[in-house]
């Protein structure tokens, strides 16, 4: 119950501070409508919920890396940039393969 509570804090903590997980939240919200509104098939919710939950935690890992390479080295040292934008590419990509699997369900559905 204590790592649950734990972690159930950390997504809180992101979820309250940081604007690319408010983002992410939003779109993944909009994206679950439009899925319910369209009538998706089980597959799809499937497809939909993992791909959301990805981004989401790949969001997260990327936040993680970012307040401890602030926390070790606050200065601009090239290393910790590359580690953070390292981080970052795997928000890009698990977001763009979202958008990616959201464009063939979605085409499907509305065409």
């Amino acid at each position: 119950m204590k790592s649950f509570r734990a972690a159930l804090r950390g997504l809180l903590i992101a979820v309250r501070r940081e604007r690319h997980m408010k983002i992410h939240m939003a779109a993944a919200a909009a994206v679950l409508t439009a899925a319910y509104l369209l009538e998706a098939e089980p597959r799809d919710w499937c497809v939909l919920i993992i791909t959301c939950a990805l981004v989401m935690a790949a969001e997260l890992f990327n936040t993680a890396v970012e307040r401890l390479c602030d926390k070790i080295d606050a200065d601009e040292c090239p290393y910790i940039k590359d580690v953070k934008d390292i981080a970052a590419g795997a928000v890009l990509l698990c977001a763009a393969a979202a958008v990616i699997a959201g464009i063939i369900i979605f085409w499907r559905l509305i065409f």
